[in-house]
């Protein structure tokens, strides 16, 4: 099995894994807390914004088999930081899960798309700390650091990962709050990445 391949087969797993926690877990959560603040009325509602977003999934699918294949020493530490973040946020989301009305989107492709996209979570919660936002900070850290990188490929995902970041406030998927309770998990995740790092998943990927 080539390295690609067997970088491919550890991220379907990851993957696998925390779709189903984070679907999983909306089975088991409480009454949520609207955390919506005055100042969120004042970011604007724009469907289309809901194009960058979904590019969130591809990226977090496709950026650590770069990593993976160019720059083994950030994937040992992209990998731990992005299963810290799950495993903590989906902590959260237990212990006090959040929520807020959307808006109704318009009678066009993009709003029908936004309507797509609101009822992709059945109960419409796990919203703070977001996951959209902390991994995508996780991939601007990796995208920096890994100089082995081809800088076409750094320079898309660094700027794929800040428009993603935006959309989740322009398609009013997540609020201001939500995106910055991102920032210490990446953080976190990162610091713990960078203390633990998952040389075994190398070990695996490049056969040693």
């Amino acid at each position: 099995m080539s390295v690609f391949l067997r970088a491919a087969l550890v991220q379907a797993v990851l993957l696998g894994l925390q779709i189903l926690i984070y679907f999983g877990v909306e089975r088991f959560e409480g009454q949520p807390h609207d955390i919506s603040r005055p100042i969120d009325a004042h970011v604007p509602f724009r469907p289309g914004w809901v194009v960058p977003y979904c590019l969130w999934f591809p990226l977090i699918a496709v950026f650590p088999l770069a990593l993976a294949v160019y720059a083994p020493g950030v994937y040992e530490v992209y990998m731990p930081a992005i299963a810290f973040g799950i495993v903590s946020s989906t902590l959260v989301y237990i212990l006090y899960p959040t929520s807020f009305t959307r808006p109704k989107p318009p009678e066009t492709f993009f709003g029908r798309l936004m309507a797509i996209v609101y009822k992709g979570s059945y109960k419409g919660v796990n919203c703070a700390p977001s996951l959209h936002c902390s991994q995508c900070f996780v991939v601007m850290a990796a995208a920096v650091l890994a100089s082995a990188l081809p800088f076409p490929v750094r320079s898309a995902a660094f700027i794929i990962a800040v428009l993603i970041v935006l959309a989740t406030q322009f398609t009013k998927q997540h609020v201001l709050i939500d995106a910055l309770t991102a920032v210490p998990v990446a953080v976190l995740g990162w610091l713990f990445g960078t203390a633990f790092p998952a040389s075994f998943l190398t070990a695996f990927i490049y056969g040693g």
